[in-house]
């Protein structure tokens, strides 16, 4: 599991437009993905974005709880 994401202004025919990014799992190897959220200048870009963010670091949390969780009880039959 790889955890990350961020964003990316790229330029296309001189306008710049933001990309969100994030690791997902895809064939059992992590893989960079790249969502476009709109012009940078944008009022409702950043608003996005800012929502992508939250959204991906919850279900990172979640995934993060979920395998501390295995790790634990990995441990715990150790002992039994």
């Amino acid at each position: 599991m790889q955890v990350g994401c961020g964003f990316r202004v790229k330029e296309v025919k001189g306008q710049e437009y933001v990309y969100f990014w994030r690791y997902e799992v895809r064939g059992g190897r992590s893989r960079q993905v790249y969502v476009y959220m709109g012009p940078r200048r944008a009022a409702e870009t950043s608003h996005r974005l800012a929502l992508a963010t939250e959204a991906y670091f919850a279900a990172a949390s979640d995934d993060l709880r979920r395998a501390l969780r295995r790790q634990r009880d990995s441990i715990a039959a150790l002992r039994a």
